[in-house]
């Protein structure tokens, strides 16, 4: 697994398969494995919340998820060529996790899509545990919201609460949360409630996935989102070459972690 950065922040180029290879090591050495999204959307936000940059840059995997992320990486030089996105990886766990008999846990979303949403997994998924789950607008205090994750003692701890919100979340909670899987996964429980539907197949297949859910939904702002995304990427592209180069010349060693087994 090789690292690139675009837009200053660094992006894998990995697969749903690097990353379930990864699974049963992490979830066995007892490290943390943080998975987590670089899109147009969040390349944006990091000036105003560098929070958000700290938890992008310490996580172990992070996914290329936006057309926008895979094109740039091509115009840069990168090697990049697939969008992998929160709601497959997150299906992709959920498997695991059943053939496994792990736990999960669920924070995030409205109390009636949370609610449904874990309700589908437990029905679709009969063989791992839905230790828990807990709505995005709860009035606990964060302290009181890990106190209750850590005593469902999840393998994984799926966060909902939409950029930036997660991933402020999870910057500042992580090292407190006893869970060994992170991933934050945005809007995914509304599909998995039922309550929203994933683009049309042909959509996802021509990677307009994002245009088709920012004409359905109204997300305009994000239309406008594409084009500063191109500019910022192609203003800092040297920067984000260096990098990139830097990146590419350390030498792995063990106390890299298990990111070394995928690195080419």
């Amino acid at each position: 697994m090789t690292t690139e950065y675009i837009c200053g922040l660094p992006v894998d180029n990995l697969t749903e398969e690097t990353i379930c290879q990864d699974l049963p090591v992490y979830i066995t050495s007892g490290r943390k494995m943080l998975v987590t999204s670089v899109n147009p959307q969040i390349s944006l936000q990091v000036e105003r919340y560098p929070q958000v940059k700290a938890y992008i840059e310490r996580a172990t995997h992070r996914l290329p998820d936006g057309v926008g992320v895979v094109k740039m990486s091509k115009y840069l030089g990168g090697a990049i060529c697939k969008r992998v996105t929160g709601i497959d990886v997150m299906d992709m766990m959920l498997q695991y996790a059943d053939e496994q008999g792990h736990r999960i846990f669920l924070y995030g979303a409205k109390k009636e899509i949370v609610k449904k949403a874990a309700e589908n997994i437990a029905k679709d998924y009969p063989n791992l545990v839905v230790a828990g789950y807990l709505h995005g607008f709860t009035s606990r205090e964060p302290e009181k919201v890990v106190e209750k994750i850590n005593a469902a003692n999840p393998t994984f701890l799926f966060v909902a609460l939409g950029s930036p919100k997660q991933e402020l979340f999870l910057e500042k909670q992580v090292d407190k949360l006893n869970a060994s899987v992170f991933l934050d996964v945005g809007g995914t429980f509304d599909v998995l409630s039922g309550e929203v539907s994933r683009a049309p197949e042909l959509f996802i297949k021509l990677n307009l996935e994002w245009l088709y859910r920012s004409v359905r939904y109204g997300r305009w702002e994000r239309l406008k989102q594409i084009p500063l995304f191109v500019i910022k990427s192609w203003q800092m592209r040297c920067q984000s070459k260096k990098k990139t180069e830097e990146a590419a010349s350390k030498t792995p060693t063990p106390n890299n972690g298990v990111q070394q087994l995928h690195k080419e």
